[in-house]
């Protein structure tokens, strides 16, 4: 007699449990897990260069080696750039302290006038918040600081998880397609051929539409005449990286630090620039040049995002696509998990191909059950 299956509601409870597992351990091994997300990715970023060191006579652990600091170059070269224009803002933060507390009076007394409040409600207003503000900045503080200790202990770390990854990568790949069994083999190899695929041309398309995009950036504030142009354009190109959200924060701080710097009508052109770059880069560049052949629909890249940045922060709001986009690519491959990867991709098919291929693949799975039985 063949084994009954299982009740609806007792696969929907494993299936809960298993995924509030899953999401406790990632929460509680951030600190081990996100070094090693960022390895992994940036090792099968590196892995097509050391393939190439290796075909012209070099043993792997040389190129290997040549590929890690050639990322650590290139990424020492970027945080000049970056940190000599931080250095520079730095030098002319108190003179933007300054403007920033006379548009803060200016403010007040139009609030005043407006609403007819009088000055000590108004300073009693002031107070409560700069209270507030003063609790918020201090949590904000030591969070930096934490922050700042993790990036260092990361900067030490993921140049050597990468380093390994390279030299092993044969070895990791083997242990994968064995922990399956002999008929898996296939797909297993599939989705490993397939996942290197994504996540190569995500990161390099991504980094290209990033350039892209800093330059459209500080070109359109170089001419509006902002004072941290460059600045602001790597930032806010930075920030575009986070899909949705990034370009609220990016128009947010450029519209702040601008509105200390210059004018109103300036910071009114930085925002209409950080528009018309983003509309430009959601519509040509994003299809075009990022290209990657997994296709996440809005919904669920929003959710990525949300999912990444609670449970590991910022480097969850960078790590969340490529992340999506692997399970993507293994819920396509799994047949059982495959309604998962229709549900998470952007099919824009009408209802009636959809429900066409829904049938069809309904009775692919019912031939090849009754052929096993």
């Amino acid at each position: 007699m063949p084994p009954q299956p299982l009740p609806f509601y007792v696969k929907l409870s494993h299936t809960l449990i298993s995924i509030a597992l899953l999401l406790l351990l990632l929460y509680l091994g951030q600190h081990i897990l996100v070094p090693v997300a960022f390895a992994t990715l940036l090792s099968v970023l590196l892995m097509g260069f050391c393939n190439l060191l290796e075909r012209y006579g070099m043993r792997r652990g040389v190129a290997a080696i040549v590929a890690v600091l050639l990322a650590i170059f290139s990424g020492l070269v970027i945080l000049y750039l970056i940190s000599s224009q931080l250095t520079r803002f730095k030098n002319d933060l108190p003179a933007v302290g300054a403007q920033l507390m006379t548009a803060l009076q200016e403010l007040q007394d139009w609030v005043q006038q407006k609403f007819h409040l009088s000055t000590e409600s108004m300073n009693e207003m002031l107070n409560s918040f700069t209270a507030k503000t003063l609790t918020t900045t201090t949590s904000l503080v030591g969070n930096t600081f934490a922050t700042l200790s993790g990036t260092l202990i990361w900067m030490v770390l993921v140049p050597i998880y990468t380093f390994l990854l390279l030299l092993y990568r044969d070895l990791v790949k083997r242990f994968l397609i064995s922990s399956f069994r002999e008929e898996y083999a296939a797909i297993v190899q599939g989705v490993l051929t397939k996942t290197k695929v994504v996540i190569r041309g995500y990161i390099t398309g991504l980094f290209i539409e990033m350039v892209i995009v800093a330059i459209m950036n500080c070109t359109g504030f170089f001419i509006l005449g902002v004072k941290y142009a460059l600045l602001l354009g790597v930032i806010a190109a930075l920030l575009n990286v986070i899909p949705y959200l990034g370009i609220f924060i990016a128009c947010l701080l450029s519209m702040l630090i601008t509105f200390t710097t210059n004018s109103p009508a300036t910071v009114l052109g930085v925002a209409i620039v950080l528009v018309i770059v983003h509309l430009l880069d959601s519509n040509i560049l994003l299809p075009r040049v990022v290209g990657s052949k997994v296709k996440i629909n809005a919904l669920f890249t929003i959710l990525g995002v949300v999912i990444g940045s609670a449970l590991w922060g910022i480097p969850g709001m960078f790590l969340a696509i490529p992340f999506v986009a692997i399970l993507k690519v293994i819920f396509d491959a799994v047949e059982n998990l495959q309604a998962w990867g229709l549900l998470l991709g952007d099919d824009t098919t009408t209802e009636a191909t959809a429900r066409r291929r829904l049938f069809l693949w309904w009775k692919k799975k019912e031939k090849r059950k009754a052929g096993e039985e």
